[in-house]
């Protein structure tokens, strides 16, 4: 990872340092900050991966989009406790362009000074939920392990996955350095993904 900060420069490196776990198939989302100048290049990078996007929030300077693979996010969204959880945050439709619409609002807001961070988020990226809860039942302390989000639960568990997370993202970065385009990643990188369901 030695152009890692040249990586930053683009939108394929971005994509790659930042989601590289949603086009490898092992989570259902993540989210991708990039320069607002960059925004139009992100459907076409994304072109035969499976993933999709949808914009969260528009700064001065900087966006946040979400990138997911629908059938992974509607699972999640699928999962009784996930749903009972994120429903007392106003959340009524479950269907994936719904939760994300009502989480770019939420999350603008945040943004923005005017409401709390919305912690649902985690549920939509893929952590688990007894971790969501732990950050906030701990107001993100106390926690067991930090790695891709803080752990409160089962850590052993975990930090065996993070590992096979940090493989899967040194990869899918080498192969952006080396040239490769994201689509001809994806598929090698669903391997991984098997190794960690």
């Amino acid at each position: 990872m030695n152009n890692i900060s040249c990586l930053r420069c683009s939108i394929k490196g971005n994509i790659a340092l930042q989601c590289s776990l949603v086009l490898s198939g092992i989570k259902p989302s993540n989210l991708l900050i990039y320069s607002n100048h960059c925004e139009g290049c992100i459907s076409e990078e994304l072109k035969n991966t499976g993933a999709e996007h949808m914009k969260l929030y528009t700064g001065k300077n900087d966006s946040v989009s979400i990138i997911f693979n629908r059938e992974k996010l509607e699972k999640s969204l699928l999962d009784e406790e996930n749903r009972k959880f994120i429903k007392q945050y106003g959340y009524e439709d479950f269907s994936v362009n719904s939760v994300i619409e009502k989480l770019a609002g939420r999350y603008t807001e945040f943004k923005e000074g005017g409401a709390e961070f919305p912690h649902e988020m985690g549920i939509v990226l893929g952590y688990p939920l007894e971790d969501v809860s732990g950050f906030i039942e701990n107001n993100g302390k106390n926690y067991l392990y930090s790695g891709y989000w803080k752990v409160y639960k089962n850590a052993e568990e975990k930090i065996q996955l993070f590992k096979i997370y940090k493989d899967i993202k040194k990869y899918f970065v080498e192969q952006i350095e080396n040239g490769r385009q994201i689509h001809q990643i994806c598929s090698e990188c669903r391997e991984f993904a098997v190794r960690a369901a």
